[in-house]
């Protein structure tokens, strides 16, 4: 068996948001980014947003991510959300960082 590449954390947030979704649309981002964490960078739904956020969307889902910078192999899920444009809307990035730089804060606070 394949030693994953790499390991996703979920925000608060971006938990509530996957408990939220229809369950075909859980799943599907489910396995992205379990695929994802198995085959890493090679994996082929994923956009570079710039500024270090990342996006997957498998078939109608988005999930914005960041990979942490004090963790090798760990990636941290800030967003989903059903896709409805062909571009990521920029309140959606915006408040993927800003969620997942409060994470971070607060693993450095519980360390």
């Amino acid at each position: 068996m394949q030693e994953p590449q790499f390991t996703a954390e979920y925000t608060d947030e971006a938990k509530i948001q996957l408990r939220e979704l229809a369950y075909e649309n859980r799943e599907k981002i489910v396995e992205a980014i379990g695929l994802f964490e198995l085959v890493g960078t090679k994996y082929k739904n994923i956009n570079d947003l710039g500024d270090g956020l990342f996006e997957i969307k498998p078939k109608g889902v988005r999930a914005y991510f960041m990979y942490d910078p004090t963790r090798r192999k760990i990636i941290i899920v800030g967003f989903i959300c059903l896709k409805k444009t062909q571009k990521a809307p920029k309140q959606y990035m915006k408040q993927a960082r800003i969620n997942i730089r409060n994470y971070i804060k607060e693993l450095e606070v519980n360390k």
